[in-house]
Protein backbone atom coordinates (compact mmCIF):
# COMPACT_ATOMS: atom_id res chain seq x y z
CA UNK A 1 0.00 0.00 0.00
CA UNK A 2 1.54 3.40 -1.03
CA UNK A 3 1.52 5.35 1.79
CA UNK A 4 0.81 9.51 1.16
CA UNK A 5 3.20 11.77 2.10
CA UNK A 6 3.40 15.29 1.81
CA UNK A 7 7.61 17.13 1.39
CA UNK A 8 7.75 18.18 5.00
CA UNK A 9 7.15 14.50 6.04
CA UNK A 10 9.63 13.43 3.91
CA UNK A 11 11.77 16.09 5.31
CA UNK A 12 11.26 14.56 8.57
CA UNK A 13 12.44 11.01 6.87
CA UNK A 14 15.40 12.66 6.20
CA UNK A 15 16.39 13.70 9.72
CA UNK A 16 14.62 10.54 11.40
CA UNK A 17 13.10 7.46 10.19
CA UNK A 18 11.16 7.23 13.87
CA UNK A 19 10.41 10.97 13.56
CA UNK A 20 8.07 10.17 10.32
CA UNK A 21 6.31 7.06 11.48
CA UNK A 22 5.42 9.31 14.49
CA UNK A 23 4.11 12.13 12.50
CA UNK A 24 1.83 9.80 10.60
CA UNK A 25 1.08 7.79 13.09
CA UNK A 26 0.71 9.87 16.33
CA UNK A 27 0.77 13.15 15.72
CA UNK A 28 -0.99 14.27 19.07
CA UNK A 29 2.60 13.00 20.75
CA UNK A 30 4.32 15.99 19.55
CA UNK A 31 5.05 18.87 21.40
CA UNK A 32 6.20 22.50 19.64
CA UNK A 33 8.20 24.39 21.35
CA UNK A 34 7.90 27.98 21.22
CA UNK A 35 10.55 29.07 19.51
CA UNK A 36 9.07 26.77 16.61
CA UNK A 37 6.12 28.66 16.73
CA UNK A 38 8.28 31.85 16.25
CA UNK A 39 10.13 30.55 13.29
CA UNK A 40 6.71 29.63 12.12
CA UNK A 41 5.22 33.33 12.00
CA UNK A 42 8.85 34.81 10.82
CA UNK A 43 8.78 31.85 7.61
CA UNK A 44 5.26 33.31 7.24
CA UNK A 45 6.06 36.90 7.34
CA UNK A 46 8.82 36.44 4.66
CA UNK A 47 6.44 34.25 2.14
CA UNK A 48 3.74 37.30 2.39
CA UNK A 49 7.11 39.81 1.30
CA UNK A 50 8.17 37.40 -1.51
CA UNK A 51 4.64 36.97 -2.34
CA UNK A 52 4.19 40.85 -2.52
CA UNK A 53 7.42 41.22 -5.54
CA UNK A 54 4.40 39.87 -7.61
CA UNK A 55 1.44 42.26 -7.25
CA UNK A 56 -0.45 40.16 -9.94
CA UNK A 57 0.41 36.62 -8.85
CA UNK A 58 -2.16 34.12 -8.04
CA UNK A 59 -2.30 32.04 -4.68
CA UNK A 60 -3.75 29.01 -5.03
CA UNK A 61 -6.33 27.55 -2.52
CA UNK A 62 -5.46 29.37 0.09
CA UNK A 63 -7.76 27.32 2.20
CA UNK A 64 -5.44 24.85 1.75
CA UNK A 65 -8.01 22.23 -0.07
CA UNK A 66 -5.60 20.13 -1.77
CA UNK A 67 -7.47 19.00 -4.65
CA UNK A 68 -9.03 21.72 -5.28
CA UNK A 69 -5.73 23.39 -5.20
CA UNK A 70 -4.15 20.43 -7.75
CA UNK A 71 -6.93 21.08 -9.76
CA UNK A 72 -6.49 24.88 -9.70
CA UNK A 73 -3.14 24.51 -10.64
CA UNK A 74 -3.56 22.81 -13.70
CA UNK A 75 -5.99 25.37 -14.96
CA UNK A 76 -3.80 28.00 -14.35
CA UNK A 77 -0.68 26.43 -16.02
CA UNK A 78 -2.64 26.00 -19.14
CA UNK A 79 -3.95 30.07 -19.11
CA UNK A 80 -2.31 32.67 -21.56
CA UNK A 81 -1.11 34.86 -20.59
CA UNK A 82 0.86 33.10 -17.75
CA UNK A 83 0.87 34.82 -14.25
CA UNK A 84 3.26 34.04 -11.24
CA UNK A 85 1.70 31.50 -8.92
CA UNK A 86 1.98 31.33 -5.36
CA UNK A 87 1.68 27.56 -3.54
CA UNK A 88 1.46 25.67 -6.38
CA UNK A 89 0.40 22.31 -6.01
CA UNK A 90 1.66 18.76 -7.63
CA UNK A 91 1.78 15.27 -6.94
CA UNK A 92 3.08 12.37 -8.11
CA UNK A 93 4.28 8.51 -6.63
CA UNK A 94 2.04 9.63 -3.53
CA UNK A 95 3.91 12.50 -2.65
CA UNK A 96 2.80 15.81 -2.77
CA UNK A 97 4.12 19.45 -2.49
CA UNK A 98 3.40 23.10 -2.71
CA UNK A 99 6.04 25.44 -4.82
CA UNK A 100 5.98 29.20 -3.06
CA UNK A 101 7.12 31.24 -6.17
CA UNK A 102 6.40 30.19 -9.97
CA UNK A 103 7.49 32.13 -12.72
CA UNK A 104 6.62 32.17 -15.89
CA UNK A 105 10.46 31.76 -17.81
CA UNK A 106 11.11 31.72 -21.61
CA UNK A 107 10.85 27.95 -21.93
CA UNK A 108 8.94 26.83 -18.95
CA UNK A 109 8.67 27.30 -15.21
CA UNK A 110 11.03 29.14 -12.76
CA UNK A 111 10.43 27.58 -9.35
CA UNK A 112 11.39 29.54 -6.47
CA UNK A 113 11.76 28.05 -2.70
CA UNK A 114 11.16 30.75 -0.17
CA UNK A 115 13.82 30.93 3.43
CA UNK A 116 13.91 32.93 6.34
CA UNK A 117 17.48 31.87 7.23
CA UNK A 118 20.28 33.93 6.03
CA UNK A 119 22.15 31.40 3.56
CA UNK A 120 21.14 28.35 1.35
CA UNK A 121 21.41 25.10 4.09
CA UNK A 122 21.81 20.86 3.08
CA UNK A 123 18.65 20.46 4.17
CA UNK A 124 16.96 23.63 1.87
CA UNK A 125 19.08 22.09 -0.87
CA UNK A 126 16.49 18.46 0.02
CA UNK A 127 13.55 20.31 0.19
CA UNK A 128 14.39 22.21 -3.30
CA UNK A 129 15.18 18.60 -5.13
CA UNK A 130 12.23 17.19 -3.62
CA UNK A 131 10.01 19.93 -5.02
CA UNK A 132 11.37 20.15 -8.32
CA UNK A 133 11.49 16.37 -8.97
CA UNK A 134 7.31 16.43 -7.78
CA UNK A 135 6.94 18.83 -10.41
CA UNK A 136 8.93 17.48 -13.35
CA UNK A 137 7.07 13.66 -12.61
CA UNK A 138 3.91 15.50 -12.47
CA UNK A 139 4.27 17.34 -16.60
CA UNK A 140 5.54 20.71 -15.48
CA UNK A 141 8.52 22.11 -18.30
CA UNK A 142 10.81 22.95 -15.30
CA UNK A 143 13.44 25.35 -16.81
CA UNK A 144 15.04 26.19 -13.39
CA UNK A 145 15.02 25.91 -9.51
CA UNK A 146 16.25 28.88 -7.31
CA UNK A 147 16.24 29.69 -3.47
CA UNK A 148 15.46 33.02 -1.93
CA UNK A 149 16.94 34.12 1.46
CA UNK A 150 17.26 36.99 3.73
CA UNK A 151 20.67 39.10 2.77
CA UNK A 152 21.66 39.88 6.34
CA UNK A 153 23.55 43.41 5.24
CA UNK A 154 20.75 44.47 3.54
CA UNK A 155 19.62 47.74 5.71
CA UNK A 156 15.83 48.45 5.71
CA UNK A 157 14.76 51.82 4.79
CA UNK A 158 11.38 52.73 6.18
CA UNK A 159 8.14 53.36 4.87
CA UNK A 160 7.23 49.27 4.06
CA UNK A 161 10.29 49.48 1.34
CA UNK A 162 11.55 45.55 1.84
CA UNK A 163 12.46 45.53 -2.15
CA UNK A 164 16.00 43.89 -1.83
CA UNK A 165 15.39 42.16 1.28
CA UNK A 166 15.17 38.56 -0.22
CA UNK A 167 17.93 37.57 -2.38
CA UNK A 168 17.76 34.69 -5.07
CA UNK A 169 20.41 31.82 -5.76
CA UNK A 170 20.06 29.30 -8.38
CA UNK A 171 20.66 25.66 -6.77
CA UNK A 172 20.10 23.73 -10.06
CA UNK A 173 23.57 22.47 -10.23
CA UNK A 174 23.48 21.84 -6.24
CA UNK A 175 20.09 19.66 -6.42
CA UNK A 176 21.16 17.59 -9.24
CA UNK A 177 22.31 14.61 -7.82
CA UNK A 178 19.82 14.89 -5.15
CA UNK A 179 17.20 14.78 -7.48
CA UNK A 180 18.00 11.09 -8.70
CA UNK A 181 18.05 9.95 -5.07
CA UNK A 182 14.53 11.95 -4.16
CA UNK A 183 12.58 8.13 -5.71
CA UNK A 184 14.44 6.45 -3.16
CA UNK A 185 14.01 8.57 -0.46
CA UNK A 186 10.15 8.35 -1.30
CA UNK A 187 9.99 4.28 -1.20
CA UNK A 188 11.76 3.97 2.17
CA UNK A 189 9.99 6.84 3.63
CA UNK A 190 6.50 4.69 2.45
CA UNK A 191 7.98 1.25 3.21
CA UNK A 192 8.62 2.94 7.09
CA UNK A 193 5.16 4.65 7.01
CA UNK A 194 3.60 1.29 6.62
CA UNK A 195 5.77 -0.78 8.54
CA UNK A 196 5.61 -1.06 12.63
CA UNK A 197 7.38 1.76 14.55
CA UNK A 198 10.85 1.55 14.23
CA UNK A 199 13.77 1.33 16.93
CA UNK A 200 15.84 4.78 16.66
CA UNK A 201 18.13 5.82 19.74
CA UNK A 202 17.95 9.09 21.16
CA UNK A 203 21.28 10.76 19.59
CA UNK A 204 22.19 13.74 17.60
CA UNK A 205 19.83 13.46 15.11
CA UNK A 206 17.15 14.30 17.54
CA UNK A 207 18.09 18.32 17.31
CA UNK A 208 19.72 17.94 13.70
CA UNK A 209 18.70 19.87 11.33
CA UNK A 210 15.17 20.59 13.56
CA UNK A 211 14.61 20.06 17.07
CA UNK A 212 12.18 17.26 16.94
CA UNK A 213 9.26 17.52 18.40
CA UNK A 214 8.84 13.91 19.38
CA UNK A 215 11.95 14.01 22.29
CA UNK A 216 9.59 13.33 25.54
CA UNK A 217 8.40 9.90 23.81
CA UNK A 218 11.54 8.99 22.83
CA UNK A 219 13.28 9.88 26.03
CA UNK A 220 10.84 7.74 27.99
CA UNK A 221 11.10 4.81 26.34
CA UNK A 222 15.10 5.35 27.02
CA UNK A 223 17.17 3.80 29.99
CA UNK A 224 17.86 6.62 32.00
CA UNK A 225 22.00 7.64 32.25
CA UNK A 226 22.72 8.53 35.60
CA UNK A 227 25.86 10.49 34.68
CA UNK A 228 25.10 11.22 30.97
CA UNK A 229 28.56 12.03 29.00
CA UNK A 230 26.30 15.38 27.76
CA UNK A 231 27.29 16.64 31.24
CA UNK A 232 30.87 17.06 30.05
CA UNK A 233 31.65 20.50 29.30
CA UNK A 234 33.63 21.35 26.21
CA UNK A 235 32.99 18.01 24.53
CA UNK A 236 34.34 18.06 21.10
CA UNK A 237 31.64 16.51 18.43
CA UNK A 238 34.60 14.24 17.22
CA UNK A 239 35.53 12.85 20.54
CA UNK A 240 31.37 12.83 21.38
CA UNK A 241 30.69 10.85 17.89
CA UNK A 242 34.05 8.23 19.21
CA UNK A 243 32.48 7.42 22.33
CA UNK A 244 28.67 7.51 21.06
CA UNK A 245 30.42 4.73 18.93
CA UNK A 246 31.91 3.23 21.65
CA UNK A 247 28.56 2.97 23.25
CA UNK A 248 30.04 5.05 26.11
CA UNK A 249 26.55 6.96 27.55
CA UNK A 250 27.92 7.80 31.62
CA UNK A 251 30.92 9.82 32.84
CA UNK A 252 32.09 6.37 34.77
CA UNK A 253 32.90 4.77 31.82
CA UNK A 254 35.32 7.42 30.60
CA UNK A 255 39.15 7.03 31.06
CA UNK A 256 40.38 10.41 32.93
CA UNK A 257 43.17 10.45 30.55
CA UNK A 258 41.16 11.43 27.71
CA UNK A 259 39.28 14.18 29.36
CA UNK A 260 40.84 17.85 30.14
CA UNK A 261 41.27 19.22 33.57
CA UNK A 262 38.04 20.84 33.63
CA UNK A 263 36.28 17.75 32.31
CA UNK A 264 38.11 16.32 35.06
CA UNK A 265 36.93 18.54 37.75
CA UNK A 266 32.89 17.57 36.55
CA UNK A 267 33.47 14.31 37.23
CA UNK A 268 34.88 14.27 40.38
CA UNK A 269 32.57 16.90 41.74
CA UNK A 270 29.24 15.32 40.01
CA UNK A 271 30.38 11.74 41.42
CA UNK A 272 31.20 12.91 44.37
CA UNK A 273 28.59 15.14 44.93
CA UNK A 274 30.42 18.04 46.34
CA UNK A 275 30.78 21.61 45.39
CA UNK A 276 34.14 22.45 44.18
CA UNK A 277 35.27 26.54 44.86
CA UNK A 278 38.58 27.70 44.52
CA UNK A 279 38.91 31.69 45.66
CA UNK A 280 40.11 34.09 43.50
CA UNK A 281 43.55 35.42 43.50
CA UNK A 282 44.50 39.21 43.93
CA UNK A 283 44.78 39.98 40.94
CA UNK A 284 41.36 38.80 40.07
CA UNK A 285 40.01 40.42 43.04
CA UNK A 286 41.15 44.05 42.19
CA UNK A 287 39.20 43.28 39.04
CA UNK A 288 36.36 44.74 40.94
CA UNK A 289 37.91 47.55 42.38
CA UNK A 290 35.85 50.64 43.55
CA UNK A 291 31.67 50.85 42.58
CA UNK A 292 31.32 48.13 40.19
CA UNK A 293 28.30 47.82 37.98
CA UNK A 294 26.76 44.81 36.90
CA UNK A 295 25.00 44.62 33.62
CA UNK A 296 22.71 43.01 31.34
CA UNK A 297 20.73 43.73 28.33
CA UNK A 298 17.50 42.06 26.40
CA UNK A 299 17.59 42.31 22.80
CA UNK A 300 14.97 41.98 20.08
CA UNK A 301 15.75 40.09 16.51
CA UNK A 302 13.49 40.87 13.91
CA UNK A 303 13.80 38.67 10.44
CA UNK A 304 11.98 41.46 9.08
CA UNK A 305 13.13 45.22 10.31
CA UNK A 306 10.93 47.32 11.39
CA UNK A 307 12.48 50.22 12.22
CA UNK A 308 14.71 52.18 9.53
CA UNK A 309 18.26 51.89 9.81
CA UNK A 310 18.22 48.14 11.33
CA UNK A 311 19.08 44.53 9.15
CA UNK A 312 17.27 41.28 9.65
CA UNK A 313 18.00 39.38 12.60
CA UNK A 314 20.24 42.64 13.93
CA UNK A 315 19.93 42.31 17.97
CA UNK A 316 18.39 45.48 18.70
CA UNK A 317 18.57 46.61 22.34
CA UNK A 318 15.04 47.23 24.48
CA UNK A 319 16.28 47.09 27.68
CA UNK A 320 18.64 47.22 30.42
CA UNK A 321 18.79 46.35 34.62
CA UNK A 322 21.70 47.68 36.54
CA UNK A 323 22.81 47.09 39.46
CA UNK A 324 25.30 49.56 41.36
CA UNK A 325 27.46 48.40 44.12
CA UNK A 326 29.37 51.01 46.00
CA UNK A 327 32.46 49.94 48.00
CA UNK A 328 31.52 49.00 51.61
CA UNK A 329 28.69 47.04 49.71
CA UNK A 330 25.26 49.49 49.27
CA UNK A 331 23.42 48.50 46.27
CA UNK A 332 21.01 50.55 44.24
CA UNK A 333 19.44 49.53 41.38
CA UNK A 334 18.51 51.48 37.96
CA UNK A 335 16.47 50.22 34.48
CA UNK A 336 15.79 51.12 30.83
CA UNK A 337 12.61 49.56 29.42
CA UNK A 338 11.23 50.88 25.70
CA UNK A 339 7.66 49.41 25.14
CA UNK A 340 6.68 52.57 23.14
CA UNK A 341 7.51 50.26 19.53
CA UNK A 342 9.62 53.11 18.46
CA UNK A 343 12.93 52.12 17.91
CA UNK A 344 14.19 52.31 21.84
CA UNK A 345 17.98 52.04 20.21
CA UNK A 346 18.91 55.73 20.97
CA UNK A 347 17.41 55.97 24.19
CA UNK A 348 18.91 52.73 25.32
CA UNK A 349 22.58 54.17 24.64
CA UNK A 350 22.13 57.80 25.98
CA UNK A 351 20.36 56.33 29.52
CA UNK A 352 23.20 53.85 29.78
CA UNK A 353 26.06 55.84 29.14
CA UNK A 354 24.29 58.17 31.80
CA UNK A 355 23.83 55.81 34.39
CA UNK A 356 27.77 53.81 33.91
CA UNK A 357 29.35 57.21 34.75
CA UNK A 358 33.05 57.52 34.21
CA UNK A 359 34.83 54.75 36.22
CA UNK A 360 34.58 51.75 37.85
CA UNK A 361 34.31 48.06 36.29
CA UNK A 362 31.01 47.00 34.23
CA UNK A 363 30.43 43.15 35.15
CA UNK A 364 28.42 41.11 32.77
CA UNK A 365 28.49 37.26 32.39
CA UNK A 366 29.67 36.33 28.82
CA UNK A 367 30.60 39.99 27.67
CA UNK A 368 30.82 38.93 23.84
CA UNK A 369 27.17 39.97 24.02
CA UNK A 370 27.10 43.22 25.57
CA UNK A 371 30.50 44.54 23.67
CA UNK A 372 28.80 43.00 20.47
CA UNK A 373 25.61 45.41 21.52
CA UNK A 374 27.99 48.53 22.56
CA UNK A 375 29.82 48.59 19.55
CA UNK A 376 26.79 48.27 16.91
CA UNK A 377 25.18 51.32 19.08
CA UNK A 378 28.40 53.40 18.72
CA UNK A 379 28.21 52.23 15.03
CA UNK A 380 25.09 53.81 14.40
CA UNK A 381 25.21 56.44 17.02
CA UNK A 382 28.30 58.62 15.56
CA UNK A 383 28.17 61.63 18.17
CA UNK A 384 27.72 58.43 20.82
CA UNK A 385 30.93 56.70 20.13
CA UNK A 386 32.98 58.07 21.73
CA UNK A 387 31.77 57.70 25.25
CA UNK A 388 30.48 54.19 24.11
CA UNK A 389 33.50 52.68 22.81
CA UNK A 390 35.30 53.81 26.21
CA UNK A 391 32.61 51.23 28.06
CA UNK A 392 34.54 48.72 26.30
CA UNK A 393 38.23 48.96 28.44
CA UNK A 394 36.04 48.50 31.74
CA UNK A 395 33.63 45.07 31.25
CA UNK A 396 34.51 42.34 33.06
CA UNK A 397 33.56 38.96 32.73
CA UNK A 398 32.22 36.78 35.31
CA UNK A 399 31.71 33.70 33.13
CA UNK A 400 35.37 32.57 32.51
CA UNK A 401 35.94 33.23 36.67
CA UNK A 402 32.70 31.48 37.19
CA UNK A 403 34.15 28.37 35.09
CA UNK A 404 37.66 28.64 36.23
CA UNK A 405 36.48 28.56 39.90
CA UNK A 406 33.57 26.78 40.75
CA UNK A 407 30.99 24.02 40.07
CA UNK A 408 28.27 22.49 41.85
CA UNK A 409 26.32 18.99 40.67
CA UNK A 410 23.44 20.25 39.98
CA UNK A 411 24.55 22.73 37.28
CA UNK A 412 25.36 19.24 34.95
CA UNK A 413 28.18 20.74 32.69
CA UNK A 414 26.67 24.05 32.40
CA UNK A 415 27.93 27.55 33.36
CA UNK A 416 24.96 29.88 32.57
CA UNK A 417 23.62 32.08 34.72
CA UNK A 418 21.05 29.93 34.89
CA UNK A 419 22.50 27.15 36.05
CA UNK A 420 25.07 28.80 38.31
CA UNK A 421 22.60 30.86 40.56
CA UNK A 422 20.50 27.95 41.39
CA UNK A 423 22.90 26.11 43.05
CA UNK A 424 24.56 29.25 44.75
CA UNK A 425 20.57 30.28 45.74
CA UNK A 426 18.61 28.05 45.55
CA UNK A 427 15.42 30.63 46.25
CA UNK A 428 16.66 33.27 42.85
CA UNK A 429 16.28 30.11 40.82
CA UNK A 430 14.81 31.52 37.78
CA UNK A 431 12.23 28.29 37.36
CA UNK A 432 10.60 30.61 39.82
CA UNK A 433 9.75 33.13 37.69
CA UNK A 434 5.84 32.95 35.99
CA UNK A 435 5.74 34.75 32.58
CA UNK A 436 9.53 35.35 31.74
CA UNK A 437 12.54 33.37 32.87
CA UNK A 438 14.55 33.35 29.66
CA UNK A 439 15.63 35.39 26.72
CA UNK A 440 13.52 33.70 24.32
CA UNK A 441 10.22 34.47 26.49
CA UNK A 442 11.84 38.25 26.99
CA UNK A 443 11.74 38.83 22.98
CA UNK A 444 8.44 36.71 22.28
CA UNK A 445 6.65 39.11 25.88
CA UNK A 446 8.38 42.21 23.97
CA UNK A 447 6.81 41.41 20.97
CA UNK A 448 3.37 40.59 22.04
CA UNK A 449 3.81 44.16 24.52
CA UNK A 450 4.52 46.64 21.38
CA UNK A 451 1.61 45.16 19.10
CA UNK A 452 -1.02 47.57 18.91
CA UNK A 453 -3.91 44.32 19.25
CA UNK A 454 -2.34 43.69 23.02
CA UNK A 455 -5.03 45.25 25.61
CA UNK A 456 -2.99 47.73 28.27
CA UNK A 457 -3.96 45.31 31.05
CA UNK A 458 -1.81 42.34 29.48
CA UNK A 459 1.00 45.08 28.24
CA UNK A 460 1.47 46.26 31.77
CA UNK A 461 1.53 42.31 33.19
CA UNK A 462 4.43 42.04 30.26
CA UNK A 463 6.21 44.62 31.53
CA UNK A 464 6.53 44.16 35.00
CA UNK A 465 7.39 40.34 34.17
CA UNK A 466 10.35 41.90 31.80
CA UNK A 467 11.11 44.35 34.74
CA UNK A 468 11.56 41.23 36.95
CA UNK A 469 13.49 39.03 34.28
CA UNK A 470 16.50 41.96 33.44
CA UNK A 471 16.64 43.03 37.17
CA UNK A 472 17.22 38.91 38.34
CA UNK A 473 19.95 38.61 36.08
CA UNK A 474 21.90 41.31 37.49
CA UNK A 475 21.24 40.30 40.70
CA UNK A 476 22.72 37.00 40.16
CA UNK A 477 25.76 38.28 39.24
CA UNK A 478 26.20 39.80 42.58
CA UNK A 479 25.37 36.31 44.26
CA UNK A 480 27.49 35.11 42.05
Amino acid sequence: MTVRLSKSKLIAFRQCAKRLWLEVHHPELKVEDTSAMGRFASGHRIGELAQAQYPDGVLIAPDNNLPIALAQTQTLLEQSPRKVLFEATFQAQGLLVRADLLIPAERGWHMVEVKSATQVKDYHLDDAAIQSWVATQAGLALERTSLQVVDSTWTYPGGGDYAGLLKTTSVDAAIAPLQQEVPKWLAAAQATASAPEPSVKVGKQCNTPFTCGFQSYCGALTPPVEFPIAWLPNLHHTKRARFDEAGVVDLRDIAPEELSEKQRRVIQATLNNQTYFEPLTPTECALFAGTCYYLDFETMAFVVPIWAGTRPYQQVPFQWSCHIQVPGGAVTHDMFLDLSGNDPSRAFAETLIQVLSDDGPIIVYNQGFEKRIIRELAQRFADLEMPLTKLLSRVVDLLPLAGSHYYHPSMQGSWSIKAVLPAMAPELDYANLEEVAGGTAAQDAYSEAISSATIPERKAKLEAALRKYCTRDTEAMIVV
